[in-house]
C-alpha cells in the first residue's frame, strides 16, 4: 500500500513539475530598450505576425507575453514608433531566459512644407457625436488594444494641425492611450513614414472633446490613413464586484458610417468593419502648397 501511494505522490509531482516547465518555456520576458541611450521603452509592440498573440511593454519597458499559442515557424516582430522594428523566429528563442532587446532609432529625412498666407482649413473625420460608445474595461486585458477609423484624404496635400477625440467616460483615476497614423503596407498596418514619435496622453479628464497639437509635419495627400486611439495603461484603485466591478474608459461614436478599425494586439490581421456608428475622432487640417 505504501509504494502504491509513494509511486502515485511521485507521478503527481512528476507531472505538476513537467507542466510548470512547459508553461513557463512558453512565456516570453524581458525588457526592450533603446540601442544608444539604454533607457527602457515604455508601451512597445511585441506580436506574433499574422496572429491575435502578443501585448505590449509596461511603463518600466519590461514585458511578459504568452506564446503558448504561437508555434516554431512563427514570426515575433516588436515594434516601437521612431525605430526600426525588430523580427526573430520563435524557434530560435530561449524562453527559459530573459531576453533584453535593443532598438535602433530611424534615420529621418525632414521634408520642407510650404504653407500659405491664409490656408484653406479643413476637417477629416467625424466632427460629431452620438449617445453609442465604445471602449475598454480593466487594467491588464485592454492594454495595447486600438480603436479607430479609416480616413480618405484629399487629392491636395493636407498638412495635419491637431487630432481630436470624444471620451464618453473615463472612471479610472487616469489613462494613458497613445495616438497612432498607420497605413497598409503588404497586408501589415504601419507607422507612417512621417510619424517618427509616439504621442501619448494621459486622460484625467472624466468627459467630453480632447483637442492634442501635433508637433510633427503629418502630410498626406490621396491616401488612406488609419486613425487609431490605443489604450496603454491606466491607473485606479482596484475595486471587488460589490463595489462596481472594472472601470470603464470609453469614447463616443458618431453617427456617421465608414470603415470602424480595431485591433486586439500588434501584427494581427486586420480587422476592419463597415458600420453605422464610428467613432467620433477627427482631423484639423491645412492645405499646403505642393
Amino acid at each position: 500500500m505504501n509504494l502504491v501511494l509513494h509511486t502515485a505522490r511521485r507521478s503527481v509531482i512528476y507531472w505538476f513539475t513537467l507542466l510548470s516547465v512547459t508553461g513557463f518555456s512558453q512565456s516570453f520576458h524581458g525588457i526592450i530598450r533603446d540601442q544608444s541611450t539604454k533607457e527602457p521603452l515604455p508601451y512597445a509592440n511585441i506580436g506574433v505576425r499574422s496572429k491575435s498573440i502578443g501585448g505590449i511593454t509596461d511603463y518600466t519597458g519590461t514585458f511578459h507575453v504568452d506564446l503558448s499559442h504561437a508555434s516554431g515557424t512563427d514570426t515575433l516582430v516588436i515594434s516601437y514608433i521612431g525605430y526600426v522594428p525588430y523580427t526573430i523566429s520563435i524557434s530560435s528563442l530561449d524562453l527559459s531566459q530573459q531576453h533584453v532587446i535593443d532598438l535602433t532609432p530611424t534615420a529621418r529625412v525632414l521634408k520642407e512644407v510650404v504653407i500659405r498666407s491664409n490656408p484653406e482649413v479643413i476637417i477629416l473625420g467625424n466632427k460629431s457625436k452620438s449617445s453609442k460608445h465604445t471602449g475598454w474595461g480593466d487594467f491588464t486585458s485592454s492594454r495595447g488594444r486600438a480603436i479607430g477609423i479609416l480616413i480618405n484624404t484629399p487629392a491636395q496635400s493636407v498638412k495635419v494641425n491637431t487630432l481630436s477625440f470624444h471620451v464618453d467616460a473615463c472612471e479610472f483615476d487616469s489613462a494613458r492611450v497613445r495616438i497612432n497614423f498607420l497605413k497598409l503596407e503588404a497586408g501589415t498596418l504601419k507607422p507612417v513614414a512621417s510619424q517618427q514619435q509616439n504621442i501619448f496622453l494621459t486622460i484625467v479628464k472624466r468627459k467630453g472633446w480632447i483637442e492634442v497639437p501635433l508637433q510633427e509635419e503629418l502630410v498626406f495627400r490621396k491616401e488612406q490613413v488609419f486613425v487609431a486611439i490605443e489604450w496603454v495603461d491606466a491607473w485606479a484603485k482596484p475595486r471587488t464586484q460589490e463595489e462596481g466591478g472594472s472601470y470603464m474608459f470609453t469614447l463616443s461614436l458618431s453617427k456617421a458610417q465608414g470603415s470602424h478599425y480595431l485591433r486586439q494586439t500588434p501584427e494581427e490581421p486586420l480587422q476592419l468593419t463597415t458600420s453605422e456608428f464610428t467613432p467620433s475622432i477627427y482631423l484639423t487640417c491645412v492645405v499646403i502648397s505642393d
